[in-house]
């Protein structure tokens, strides 16, 4: 606990002292490897190998481990046969799962800025996007772009080439080129606040077109690009994903409300629905990698993630009705041949 006092006390350290502003009361002691090693088996953990257990705590901080075993406690307590490999397991399965969670959303991520800076480009000029009257909410625009500001100036003291070449011939950055620089955040905000009066000569309003290449309602896009950012972030920042709630919960379809929940299983029936739609052979790449990631790590239990029992035949939908196709296909020729052949001779006639 961090209590502010600007006065000294005896049991604060010198440094503490020194800096005048904060005290710490009743914080706990640093411990050396071998001691967190110890630590481990104070709470109920099988270790079998020191070294290699400093090793790994060396490598991933204590502190970072402890919120894998969660799962694996009992009121409050670690269930008895718990191993540090059974928690290994768990950790491995999450990095990879984050791995594969970023790399499924880089290409939604460039689709959105693509995609957005071609429609408002297009339909409104090189720098709508600088432009409040084209979004709802002139404070929420305003915070975008001090963002986007923000990481203009950044990418012009880097000098990206891009950058200095717009700036320094026209003094701004066409949205073509500014979508390179903007976060997926500023993307997907700025696309979420977009005015239905921002729109082409015809009528057509900028969101709806941007929402129809991904094959969806403006309102759901702006609910899935939003809950993908913050999942993207969680990745960037290397954050736990099992067993973790998500703040930011994404809208459903219709046909997937059963998956919803606060675990990261209805963020991977997210990415499958933009997938099919623009990409449904890359899903299916995708969808393998996920398999063969989890079944790798057999041991590890899925309901932490959201994951219902069946959850390989749904994100392999595309093989699912393949193989219904060619079942039903199988049953149409087995029924064909048990019948009589009476079309055979009207052929042989005719061909006669």
């Amino acid at each position: 606990m961090i209590a502010c006092d600007s006065t000294p006390h005896a049991s604060v350290s010198d440094a503490a002292n020194q800096a005048g502003s904060f005290r710490f009361l009743d914080m706990k002691e640093a411990l050396s490897l071998d001691r967190q090693v110890d630590r481990l088996r104070e709470h109920g953990i099988t270790v079998t190998d020191d070294d290699k257990a400093a090793k790994w705590l060396s490598e991933t901080n204590y502190y970072r481990i402890s919120g894998y075993w969660l799962t694996l406690e009992h009121d409050d307590k670690i269930i008895p046969g718990t191993t540090l490999d059974d928690i290994r397991a768990i950790y491995l399965l999450d990095e990879g799962l984050r791995l594969w969670l970023w790399k499924a959303i880089e290409p939604v991520e460039i689709k959105a800025r693509t995609t957005f800076a071609y429609h408002m480009s297009l339909a409104l000029g090189p720098i709508a996007h600088e432009d409040p009257n084209n979004f709802t909410d002139a404070k929420a625009h305003k915070k975008s772009m001090d963002s986007y500001h923000r990481e203009r100036k950044r990418a012009l003291g880097d000098g990206i080439p891009c950058v200095k070449h717009n700036m320094s011939k026209y003094g701004d950055l066409p949205a073509w080129a500014a979508v390179e620089i903007m976060s997926m955040g500023t993307v997907s905000r700025l696309i979420g606040n977009l005015s239905p009066s921002a729109a082409y000569p015809s009528g057509r309003s900028v969101r709806d077109a941007i929402a129809d290449e991904f094959g969806t309602t403006y309102y759901i896009l702006k609910s899935w690009l939003r809950h993908l950012t913050y999942v993207r972030n969680l990745c960037g920042h290397h954050n736990r994903i099992y067993n973790r709630s998500m703040t930011t919960k994404v809208t459903m379809l219709k046909k997937d409300l059963r998956f919803s929940s606060p675990k990261v299983f209805p963020s991977i029936i997210t990415l499958m629905r933009i997938y099919e739609n623009l990409w449904p052979d890359r899903w299916n790449g995708l969808a393998t990698d996920l398999i063969e990631l989890f079944d790798s790590r057999p041991t590890v239990d899925i309901i932490p993630l959201g994951f219902p029992s069946d959850w390989r035949q749904i994100i392999k939908p595309r093989e699912r009705e393949t193989q219904t196709s060619s079942a039903n296909a199988a049953v149409r020729c087995a029924t064909s041949s048990s019948m009589p052949d009476t079309t055979a001779p009207a052929v042989a006639a005719g061909m006669g």
